[in-house]
């Protein structure tokens, strides 16, 4: 829990910058950080796709209702949830989707909180391929889905999972070693949990997806000191765990043969010694080097064609409640017996106070590419969202 101020007004200006990078490195294309940050979105006010128990605001709303602001201190974009009112017709919240969409590059987030680990909660960050469109609706998943940070009720571990048609399979190899190479590479940490990408799958349940579990126990270059005892050096990747070791940086790699996604926590010397900036400001980097991210959490190549599965990939930040996966393992998962309430919805719309640590707290957004892959100039977009006048104090 920490105080910190908001502002009166929101001005936001995105600024695309030119890409120019060596065979292994990545050059800051565009930053959608800070005051950049809700040019580059749009706010979703429809009814919930995952028939959550939720009521997307719009900008105006999520202004009016207090979910949307910065904390000036660290110079971070806030998300909430509305956590003082009780509607029968769902939870106030926010959904934004990115305006403009990526083939390719290293989209890097470092989120200082996330929502907490909370019966009810369904926290997401996540892409979407926004290239199969009729009237402006996507025809999921026929340009795939990457749901990098997004779990459910009291998860503390996250699994990064991708959605697709038929006929992309991936395994535990690197994209090497599938193509008959004699790599001996740790493909990465994670676990495959399934290796079926397609949300049609027999014998994976409805649309579970290709999954690969964090680990729980921090790889070697994360690893805090060579002295410290194993249950120190747990691996902090979702929720109220994520959250007690200040966040993290996910980094998610797109190219033609792979995709793959880091997780770098705040507490972890890699931390340090790649974002080595002041700690009330995110992180200054104009370049980043593959190989200096280390290991990746999860890698998904194999049987699939990447490039062609996933298209014009739109950032999504999320927050909704109950719905077809929280509201499902409400019972099985033992969220139920943990609150004492029968149903997701009536805890939900019960309780708010549960909910005061259900934001997100993003410290930098930025896409990286390589020189063969120029980004192009989108044109320059400012939007200015008047604040409630006066300043506000969070509780957190």
């Amino acid at each position: 829990m920490r105080s910190s101020l908001l502002p009166t007004t929101i001005l936001a200006t995105i600024l695309p910058v030119s890409a120019a990078a060596q065979t292994d490195t990545y050059h800051l294309a565009e930053d959608l950080s800070y005051t950049k940050f809700f040019s580059a979105f749009n706010f979703f006010s429809g009814p919930d796709p995952t028939q959550g128990f939720v009521q997307y605001q719009n900008a105006t709303s999520a202004i009016q209702k207090n979910l949307i602001g910065y904390f000036t201190d660290t110079q971070s974009v806030f998300l909430g949830v509305d956590h003082t009112s009780k509607d029968p017709a769902g939870r106030s919240s926010v959904r934004l989707e990115s305006k403009k969409g990526w083939n390719s590059g290293l989209l890097v987030a470092d989120i200082r909180h996330m929502p907490a680990s909370t019966c009810g909660s369904w926290p997401a960050y996540w892409l979407v391929g926004s290239d199969a469109e009729i009237n402006g609706n996507i025809i999921w998943p026929e340009a795939g889905e990457i749901d990098i940070l997004e779990g459910v009720n009291d998860y503390e571990t996250n699994s990064v999972t991708l959605h697709t048609s038929a006929g992309c399979m991936v395994d535990n190899t690197t994209t090497a070693a599938a193509k008959g190479s004699d790599s001996t590479e740790v493909p990465f940490t994670g676990h495959l949990k399934t290796g079926d990408c397609d949300v049609a799958a027999p014998n994976q349940g409805d649309n579970v997806g290709c999954s690969i579990a964090a680990p729980t126990i921090a790889p070697p270059l994360h690893k805090r000191s060579s002295t410290i005892s194993t249950n120190d050096n747990t691996f902090p990747s979702y929720g109220t765990s994520f959250n007690a070791a200040g966040g993290g940086i996910y980094a998610v790699e797109l190219t033609s043969s792979s995709i793959s996604v880091w997780l770098i926590p705040r507490t972890s010397p890699q931390y340090t010694l790649l974002f080595p900036t002041p700690a009330s400001s995110t992180f200054l980097n104009t370049t980043l080097s593959i190989s200096s991210l280390g290991t990746p959490i999860a890698r998904f190549s194999g049987q699939c064609d990447i490039a062609q599965k996933f298209r014009n990939m739109k950032i999504i930040f999320d927050t909704t409640f109950c719905g077809s996966w929280a509201g499902g393992e409400w019972e099985s998962g033992g969220c139920a017996k943990k609150t004492g309430v029968a149903k997701c919805e009536a805890y939900v719309r019960d309780h708010p106070e549960a909910f005061v640590d259900a934001y997100w707290e993003i410290a930098g957004l930025k896409w990286f590419q390589k020189e063969d892959v120029k980004a192009k100039a989108a044109p320059v977009q400012k939007t200015v969202v008047s604040m409630v006048r006066g300043q506000r104090w969070f509780g957190w």
